[in-house]
Parts: C-alpha cells; structure tokens; sequence
C-alpha cells in the first residue's frame, strides 16, 4: 500500500501494541529505518537505547506501533511507553499510569519517532489508541518535539481525555529543568575560545592550563573500554561524596545508582566520553558524557568532584577540555541536558526547551483503569499490603484482579 500523505488520515493507520521482547527484537529493522528518517530524533529514542531499558523490566513497557497497513514493513511512527501501578484510595483499586518508556533508564530526553511525511497522521493514530488502551493518567517528561507534544495532546483532548503542559522547577524553584542550555562547536576550539566565551573566561582556562596542566601538576585523562567501570565508580563515589549530603544518603544512593545505569548503558555500546582531571591517581573531579556520534551530539549526564579539591575552576575545565575534545572528534553540538544552572551560559549555550506534559480521561471507567500487563507488579504490592497488615486494602485488590482475569 502507497501512501499519499496529502490525503491520509490518522484514522485510516493501522497501530499495534508491541509489549513481549521478541515482538520489539522483531522491530529492529523497521525501527532503525524510521530513526534515520527523523530529524527530531535523539539517541534516547533509538532501538539499541530502548532494548537496555526494556530489556530488564518485562511487563513494564509498551510501544505504541503506527504502520499504514497491519503487517506493512514501515513504521510510520512510534511511542515507548512505562508503566507503573498506583493504588487509589478512594477507588480502593490499582490504577494503571503511563510515562515515557525512555524513564526506564532515566532518557535525557523523551518523545515520539515519526516518519516527517506522515507526523501530523501517526500522533492522530497513537492518541486514537491509547485512549482505547487501560489507564487513568498519563505523564510525559523531557518530551523533545514541541509541534508533536502539542498534537498529541489537542489528539487526546478529541478523544476524552483531558491534557496540559507543566512546568518542572528544582532546587527550590530556582531552576528552570526543562530548559536544556546547548553548546553549538564550530571547526576549531580557538575559534569556540575567541568567538563564543568572554575575555575573562577564556583568560582564567589558559592560566589553569598554564599554571595546573602544562607545569605536570595535573593531567587530563579519558576512559578507555579497559578504564570506564573504574573511572565511572570513581567519578559517582566522588558525586556521592557532596551530594549525600545534601539529598540524604538514601536518596543519594537511589540517584546515584540511576546515573550508573545510564553511564554503563553508554560504555557497553561504545558512546561513553568520560574526561577526568587527576593529580597522580587521584581523581579530582570528572564528567560522564552520553555521545550521539550519528547526529554530532554530546550529552553531558553527571558530573563528580573530590570534596577536598578545593580549586574552584575544577568542574569548568573538565568542561572546556571536553568540548575540545568534542570540537577536534567532530561533534556539533555539546549539550548541558537539564537545568539553566548560570555557569552554563559561561560557554557560550542556548538554551533549547523541552516539554512536560500531563493528561486524565474525562469520564472515570472501571474498564479503563487497570491493565493486565501491570498483573505481576500488583501481586507484589497486595504482598506489601499483607506484610503492612493492610489487609482489607488487600482483599480489594484481590478482588480487583480476580474480576480482571476471569
């Protein structure tokens, strides 16, 4: 079947959902194509990013599947979507809420792959079915793709459910996460110095080399496949070191965990740039980097200093020595991720914004609050309520799921 995208409608698309791991294997093929079509892509989005995300949390996961026809070869457009299970107090029930897939393995950045001839068509077809699909809430974070975030959400509203954008402030609403501030990398890093930092910027990292790097005291290194665990458990030992404090040890720990994840995600399919600044073996701060080496990009995830190095200007010469780095392999692009975070803007960035959006069904419908796939999840919650002593709240959901599967 040949499309015509002048004259197709979202209706008239064929949607799948693709939720056991030989189904997504299957999409392989398919799914790289489509990523290579789409200009508003990001690495986050690709198939080898989503299997390490999917791939340890079966029944967690869905991806919403748009061809022109059941059986076609194309994908005109795709949705990676996460689970979780809520229990509603006042329904006295498990809830079935919806995030991005990409949260999984906590994706930089999130949204929808589509073929550009047919966008506007496939977002009309994901929101038709999901609205079909049980569920009572939906979030989407770090969404990249305003023009889509925005027809998904008009899409839903069409269909009975109700959307809105959020804003995400932190630290006390002093910072603005869903504002990204990119680094564009011209040809040469002399040419980043003189034209994109300021005179006082540019003079203090020539005197840290001068008087730090080129005197020996210090020396820039990079992880090789050989270094990168070691380098990657100093480097979060040394984030730990600050930030335990400050968040707790708990949470902290949780976080920590998270960016090891992504970081080792990374260094298994060859897109670690790990840069260390180190004084003999020790390490006095490093950065961990996720590199798009497809679209020029590099994605600065986390960042970890000794707490008793002292030198100011630590965290921003890992950064300089980084975008050279970046400049001299041929990237196009050094991204500081989440947050306005002021030092940011001292490299010359831009800010690029991203979206964060909410929706619920108008109308509450039993039939469409709770999915089957979350089954096993809710069994290990009613385990909580029993060992809480929660019992009638136990009961219920026994019920809930008995009446589901028979």
């Amino acid at each position: 079947m040949k499309l015509d995208a002048s004259n197709v409608t979202g209706s008239a698309l064929h949607v799948d959902v693709v939720d056991t791991w030989a189904e997504f294997e299957a999409l392989k093929p398919a799914w790289e194509t489509l990523q290579s079509k789409d200009p508003d892509g990001t690495m986050f989005l690709n198939w080898d990013w989503m299997a390490e995300a999917f791939r340890d949390n079966a029944f967690r996961w869905s991806v919403l599947v748009v061809r022109a026809e059941p059986g076609a070869q194309d994908i005109l457009c795709l949705l990676p979507l996460k689970y979780r299970v809520h229990w509603s107090r006042s329904k006295g029930e498990f809830h079935s809420e919806i995030e991005a897939g990409g949260r999984l393995l906590w994706s930089e950045y999130t949204g929808f792959l589509c073929d550009p001839r047919f966008e506007a068509q496939g977002i009309d077809a994901v929101a038709a079915k999901l609205v079909q699909l049980p569920w009572t809430y939906l979030t989407m974070r770090y969404v990249v793709q305003e023009n889509r975030a925005r027809r998904f959400l008009n899409a839903l509203d069409a269909n009975g459910c109700s959307g809105r954008f959020k804003d995400y402030m932190i630290n006390d609403g002093t910072i603005n996460n869903l504002l990204c501030p990119q680094v564009p990398l011209p040809d040469d890093f002399e040419d980043f110095l003189t034209k994109q930092i300021s005179a006082n910027r540019r003079q203090k990292w020539r005197r840290f080399m001068r008087m730090r790097v080129e005197s020996n005291e210090t020396h820039f290194a990079v992880s090789t496949p050989e270094t990168a665990e070691q380098d990657i458990d100093t480097l979060l030992t040394n984030w730990m070191g600050k930030r335990g404090e400050i968040r707790g040890e708990a949470t902290a720990t949780k976080v920590s965990s998270n960016y090891r994840d992504v970081l080792m995600t990374a260094h298994k399919q060859g897109n670690l740039f790990l840069s260390s600044l180190c004084l003999g073996d020790r390490t006095l701060g490093a950065l961990g980097h996720v590199v798009d080496r497809e679209r020029g990009r590099v994605h600065f995830i986390v960042a970890g200093r000794d707490v008793d190095a002292k030198d100011p200007f630590i965290g921003a010469a890992l950064h300089f020595f980084s975008i050279q780095w970046a400049i001299e392999n041929g990237f196009t692009l050094y991204d500081f991720c989440h947050g306005n975070e002021e030092y940011k803007y001292s490299f010359g960035a831009q800010d690029h914004e991203v979206y964060y959006f909410s929706a619920r069904r108008d109308a509450y419908n039993p039939h469409f609050a709770f999915d089957s796939i979350s089954t096993g999840e809710a069994l290990q919650r009613i385990q909580e309520f029993i060992k809480d002593g929660k019992t009638d709240r136990a009961m219920r959901a026994c019920n809930q799921l008995s009446a589901l599967l028979s």
